[in-house]
């Protein structure tokens, strides 16, 4: 559902004061900073804003890890709905970002009759605009400029400054929609993410007609191996797997953190028989994969994951089928022994 407004608008504003807060900061603006900051400046959450306040005052920026505990504490939990609302203002704010830099651009080098058309561009930019905040931000970036209207050079040396802050900007924000769709553990995508690319590759393959795969693994025995050896090496575990998957698949095929330890592989353009060919690839290369504790360097085995592939079917498949039918193929899996590759069944 469209978020409204209001709701759009408020999540702007919310935006740009993350945004400028993390500026002032010279923090980095990856997706776990952005969240924290962004449901600072919507001052929701007593507690998280007590906690950064404390940080403020002391005049220390969080630290790496810090930041990933008030991330994990306060934000995980946030509503589906207030995320969507965030993302759709991020995509028009950078779609607002890039007709300004238009602008911008069309205008340093002259500034003849300066006023008057830089008047007629923003009016024209406004009447494109449905959010009251967005033209506010485009006439508040683009208007810097007119204050010192009576010395060409520095128009331009203006101009050009602010140009450089609202590429800034926008390439701040399109790396925080980017990353945003990343399992922050294991470097793959996340279960949002992997959605979305279901949902693409569903409709392409009803249109097209075209052969999709779908792999889901899991690996075995993980609980005990989070009993034994904690959680820290469980983590370990995550990213070596996840890093041997988006090292063994090429090209369009994706893969994601489906949950826990659960990953998913889609493969477009791939017939079921190639799907079980790179399934059994995948397979191999994580049971080869031998782990060592960092402070024992004692070797704790090989890691081993089980595998169900599922072909969409165009025909009868909605995205929940599919999943399911790849689902009970992993379970069959499981059920056989585990570390091995079970097709659906028919």
């Amino acid at each position: 559902m469209k978020p409204s407004n209001r709701t759009e608008t408020t999540a702007l504003q919310h935006a740009r004061q993350a945004l400028s807060l993390m500026a002032e900061r010279s923090i980095e603006p990856t997706p776990v900073n952005y969240a924290v900051w962004y449901y600072y400046a919507t001052g929701e959450n007593r507690d998280l804003n007590i906690e950064i306040d404390l940080l403020i005052k002391r005049k220390t920026p969080p630290s790496e890890d810090v930041t990933l505990y008030l991330y994990n504490k306060y934000v995980l939990a946030k509503p589906k709905q207030e995320e969507k609302a965030v993302e759709h203002t991020s995509h028009n704010t950078q779609n607002v970002l890039a007709e300004i830099m238009s602008i911008i651009d069309r205008f340093k080098d002259d500034t003849n009759n300066y006023n008057e058309q830089l008047d007629e561009q923003v009016s024209l930019l406004s009447d494109k605009i449905t959010d009251p905040t967005l033209k506010e931000m485009a006439r508040e970036i683009v208007s810097r400029a007119t204050s010192i209207r009576d010395s060409s050079s520095a128009l331009s040396k203006k101009l050009e400054q602010s140009r450089s802050e609202v590429v800034q900007l926008k390439t701040n924000l399109e790396k925080v929609t980017h990353e945003a769709s990343k399992d922050f553990l294991t470097g793959t995508g996340n279960r949002k993410a992997f959605e979305s690319k279901i949902d693409e590759l569903s409709a392409w393959a009803k249109a097209k007609g075209g052969d999709v795969c779908l792999l889901m693994l899991d690996v075995d025995h993980f609980k005990k191996f989070n009993d034994k050896y904690g959680h820290q090496l469980g983590d370990e575990v995550l990213k070596k797997v996840g890093r041997t998957l988006l090292d063994t698949v090429k090209g369009k095929d994706f893969v994601a953190r489906y949950g826990g330890e659960e990953f998913a592989v889609l493969l477009p353009a791939t017939p079921l028989a190639t799907g079980l060919i790179v399934a059994e690839n995948i397979r191999k290369s994580i049971s080869e994969t031998d782990l060592v504790r960092k402070d024992t360097g004692e070797s704790v085995g090989p890691i081993t994951v089980s595998v169900g592939v599922a072909r969409y079917r165009p025909e009868a498949d909605s995205a929940s089928l599919f999943i399911s039918r790849a689902d009970a193929a992993l379970y069959k899996s499981k059920m056989g022994g585990r570390n091995c590759v079970t097709q659906e069944s028919f």
